[in-house]
């Protein structure tokens, strides 16, 4: 997931000391959605497109309307970067 809330953090020999959970802005929350949007871009020029399974178009599809509908479907930031969508290795 490229928004993790959870970080945690060790000492020199590896022992866990404490867990932040980090809290992202809407505005944050924008460029990251705005970076995958245009990073996903490419993969509807026509030659790319057409080298695409039928389930990768979706997977694709579905992970831009996700990103598209983040800000309607939570209300506050918190709630969207827990549920930004999990790109796929392969975009």
């Amino acid at each position: 997931m490229p928004l993790a809330r959870e970080n945690k953090v060790f000492d020199p020999e590896g022992n866990l000391v404490e867990t932040r959970i980090l809290t992202y802005s809407w505005e944050y929350i924008r460029l990251e959605r705005q970076h995958w949007l245009e990073k996903t871009d490419l993969w509807y020029l026509k030659d790319r497109w057409d080298n695409l399974s039928t389930t990768q178009k979706g997977q694709l599809n579905s992970f831009r309307q996700a990103l598209r509908d983040l800000p309607e479907d939570f209300p506050d930031a918190s709630d969207a970067c827990d549920n930004f969508p999990d790109p796929k290795e392969w975009f």
